[in-house]
């Protein structure tokens, strides 16, 4: 089941939209950021205090207390017992500092180089595997008693990284349950950013390498015997991630970039994410999925716009990508369609009322002059009844129905008339196209005397379809047709019966009144009312193809965009 069977109107979701994008489109395009990533580098040193543990100090302050000695600047084959800018360390009682930079590590073919995020089969965390282009790790031993002081320099070889696995728990609800929840509000809003950035690979490094979402990691790479793990384990991985964690900074200051991008139509409001493991031909996630299967494994966007609530993550019952599909697109966006149609349910009112008609018909007889004056008028503005239907190709309709009616003489023997206006809009969504259809109906109902005639005098229907594509950017783009269709007919009496009643001069009259009221305003619907709509995903994604879902959601096939 692919992304043809995406149900957001279903009460189990109730999602706005969803970005949905696979593991390895989001490995490989993170890969192409981290390769040219400016990130900064982050430079730590601790101090001893009074009782010998370890306080972090500012690294140019180390250098002045230390009279400008630098501990990355000593060899790693110093001699302790010489080495002046040991000594000038030991007497700023320097104990151990590292400098790292996120990035791809260095000597390692791009085929190499291990993923860095993982999506399993628990759909609140991933796997999140911490790289550094640089890492550099110092430590003094100042001795003391019978043993003389040791110094330990080592940086990240060449080819076999130093890799630091976590469990990043992506719950984005502010709960006591989530890591996300104990945040304080300005972290909060860091991690769920909702502006441009919501969706780009920047943002989910941002979000995966704060400390805060974080379990405390593994270490890949190191034995577990050998000194350097000591040294991580007791530095990195204590004293300093227990500090970002607090304050729920990320992990060696990976920032990001605001970008700029076309407005979304809907403004995103709130947002969570899940994993959504690939599924087999039973629609359940595969237990043990080949490398492939796993790949096409989705991290979803799960989105709330215009201040709607947004709803508790749910596992979707289709695959958004399937194999098949995988060399031609990333991922998909989708709009629900109940979303889809409200924004055209507010792009076609302005226009509606101008075909919603309140009538006003007045029959009386004149005994001066012996006849019967008939008088009539409609009223257009008329507030009409709007539906959404829950299923269906039709997702929208707007109805408008009033009568009037008026006679004179003992049940209307000397003369009667009725008008009765409906107006209906009925929108589909439907493969490709948009469809809009009008129908304008008027129904007349004349006595004089004893002759009567009736009919809808108006009878008019406009057919506006919308053939859909989109622009790379997300906005979408149509063509539209129009067609028309004049059912009308004239209820004119014979000739015998219109000499005595003259009823047809009253059935011209009202006809071509009302053609002339009605025809300025039934018209096409503008081709805008289609065009204004702009996808959310700016510049993250370029978008390859729009049109709807076997139940009316509106879906678009994505590709990252250079992250640079």
């Amino acid at each position: 089941m692919t992304a043809q069977k995406s149900y957001l109107s279903s009460p189990k979701f109730g999602y706005d939209f969803v970005v949905a994008t696979t593991q390895a489109s989001i490995n490989a395009t993170m890969k192409a950021f981290l390769s040219g990533l400016t990130q900064p580098v982050v430079t730590v040193c601790y101090v001893a205090d009074q009782m010998g543990n370890p306080v972090e100090i500012d690294y140019a302050q180390l250098k002045k207390n230390a009279h400008d000695s630098d501990p990355f600047a000593v060899p790693a084959n110093a001699d302790p017992s010489s080495s002046k800018d040991i000594r000038n360390l030991i007497d700023a009682r320097f104990m151990m500092g590292f400098r790292a930079q996120i990035g791809l590590p260095p000597g390692l073919a791009p085929g190499s180089i291990p993923d860095i995020v993982t999506l399993g089969s628990n759909t609140a965390s991933v796997t999140y595997n911490l790289m550094c282009s640089k890492f550099s790790l110092v430590k003094l031993t100042p001795g003391g008693g019978y043993s003389p002081p040791s110094w330990f320099s080592q940086s990240q070889p060449a080819g076999n990284p130093w890799i630091f696995q976590s469990k990043v728990d992506l719950r984005l609800s502010n709960t006591p349950t989530t890591a996300y929840g104990k945040l304080p509000p300005a972290v909060q809003a860091q991690i769920k950013n909702l502006g441009s950035a919501a969706f780009t690979v920047q943002q989910l490094l941002f979000d995966l390498d704060n400390a805060a979402l974080e379990s405390i990691p593994t270490i890949k790479g190191v034995p577990p015997g050998d000194p350097l793990y000591s040294i991580l384990q007791q530095f990195f991985l204590g004293a300093y991630f227990a500090k970002m964690r607090a304050n729920g900074s990320p992990v060696l200051g990976c920032t990001i970039k605001e970008t700029k991008a076309p407005t979304s139509t809907l403004t995103l409001t709130d947002l969570n994410l899940e994993v959504a493991p690939f599924l087999g031909t039973n629609n359940q996630p595969i237990l043990n999925p080949t490398p492939a299967q796993q790949d096409l494994a989705t991290l979803n966007y799960l989105c709330a716009a215009d201040g709607n609530i947004l709803p508790s993550a749910a596992l979707f019952d289709w695959n958004w990508v399937e194999q098949a599909e995988q060399a031609d697109f990333d991922g998909v966006v989708a709009i629900n369609r109940n979303t889809f149609a409200n924004y055209f349910r507010h792009q076609l009112a302005p226009y509606v009322p101008s075909n919603c008609y309140l009538p006003t018909v007045r029959v009386t007889y004149d005994a001066g002059k012996v006849q019967t004056n008939y008088a009539w008028s409609m009223t257009s503005g008329q507030t009409p009844t709007v539906t959404m239907p829950l299923s269906g190709p039709t997702v929208l309709t707007f109805h408008y129905g009033a009568d009037s009616v008026d006679q004179a003489g003992l049940n209307g023997d000397l003369g009667k008339m009725q008008i009765r206006p409906s107006y209906d809009v009925q929108v589909s969504f439907s493969g490709k196209t948009i469809k809009v259809v009008q129908h304008l109906v008027v129904y007349l109902y004349v006595r004089s005397l004893a002759t009567s005639t009736d009919g809808n005098v108006v009878d008019l229907t406009v057919t506006d379809t919308y053939a859909l594509s989109i622009g790379q950017d997300g906005r979408l783009a149509a063509t539209l047709t129009t067609t028309k269709q004049d059912d009308s007919k004239n209820p004119s009496v014979d000739p015998f019966l219109n000499f005595w009643t003259d009823l047809n001069k009253i059935i011209t009259g009202v006809e071509n009144w009302l053609r002339a009221v009605i025809s300025p305003n039934l018209k096409a619907m503008p081709v805008t009312a289609a065009q204004n709509f702009v996808f959310p995903g700016g510049r993250t994604f370029a978008f390859k193809s729009a049109g709807f879902s076997d139940y009316g959601d509106l879906i678009s096939r994505i590709t990252y965009t250079d992250p640079s």
